[in-house]
């Protein structure tokens, strides 16, 4: 069962998806009011991407309730303390900070901004299925480094999302926001393979509709699994390696992707707990 505590000196408090599990990782979270469910969805994402690399870790999570507009700032420093100690405490690593810098969270977040953006690319570009011509990038930046990563395919950037969608392109990589791939806008999709860039990124009734429409997505807690396996000590090229042998392995589920690799995941988490963690990661 999730565990959830208040911290002691801060508003603010920590969420554990799989208590028994000795190593945790996950983001770090500072915003006038932090929703618990949000995070527990984050989580949620977090111990699917552990556990579909049968890695022995849980998602967690640490969060800040602190208006950033505030003329007291004291919270900040109050919280970093009391993070560090929990940190160490319970074996956790920050993956991703959220409304928080690495500079205000300390050593509990090690990974620099610049690696985890490494980190991503080499995770979502190993999701693109091999032998894909033409690849849609949904961004409204250049997307430079993405676009070198991705070789020799023909690739572009669109910045309708709707549009992408329906180009007929073999990839469509998502850089968005939770919830972007609802089941609204997958509707007309005619896309091959559908891959987020960020955690969170399709609804139950977007994949749903996606499938029916014979569009594969990638499960994200695949796809955008960098900063956590970076936060875990991997480098940009391992987390290339390890996320094509995860694909490798659920080669040809086609639409029923996702729940093949939350299955294979569920499998490797049963070893850690006899309780599954309630609910699959996908936005609300």
């Amino acid at each position: 069962m999730t565990e959830e505590n208040k911290l002691n000196s801060v508003d603010g408090y920590t969420v554990v998806d799989v208590p028994a599990a000795t190593r945790l990782v996950g983001p770090v979270r500072c915003a006038r009011k932090v929703l618990p469910r949000t995070t527990i969805d984050l989580v949620r994402h977090v111990t699917y991407t552990c556990a579909v690399h049968q890695l022995d870790a849980s998602g967690a999570a640490a969060a800040l309730n602190h208006d950033r507009a505030s003329d007291d700032q004291s919270p900040i420093a109050a919280f970093a303390n009391e993070l560090a100690t929990w940190a160490q405490t319970r074996n956790f690593t920050g993956s991703t900070g959220i409304g928080i810098g690495n500079d205000e969270a300390g050593s509990t977040l090690p990974v620099s901004t610049e690696a985890a953006a490494a980190a991503t690319i080499a995770a979502a570009v190993a999701s693109v299925p091999g032998g894909a011509e033409t690849i849609v990038i949904v961004s409204d930046a250049e997307e430079e480094a993405l676009v070198s990563a991705l070789g020799d395919a023909s690739t572009s950037i669109e910045a309708d999302l709707a549009t992408a969608l329906a180009s007929g392109a073999d990839a469509v990589l998502v850089r968005g926001t939770t919830g972007d791939l609802n089941h609204d806008v997958v509707a007309q999709a005619n896309a091959k393979t559908i891959i987020g860039l960020q955690p969170l990124t399709t609804t139950a009734r977007g994949l749903a509709v996606a499938g029916r429409a014979g569009a594969i997505i990638v499960p994200d807690f695949i796809s955008a699994a960098g900063p956590v396996l970076a936060a875990l000590g991997h480098r940009a090229e391992h987390i290339g390696e390890m996320t094509s042998s995860v694909m490798d392995a659920l080669r040809g589920h086609g639409v029923d992707l996702y729940v093949a690799a939350c299955e294979r995941a569920e499998t490797h988490l049963q070893t850690l707990t006899n309780e599954l963690p309630f609910g699959r990661p996908l936005a609300p």
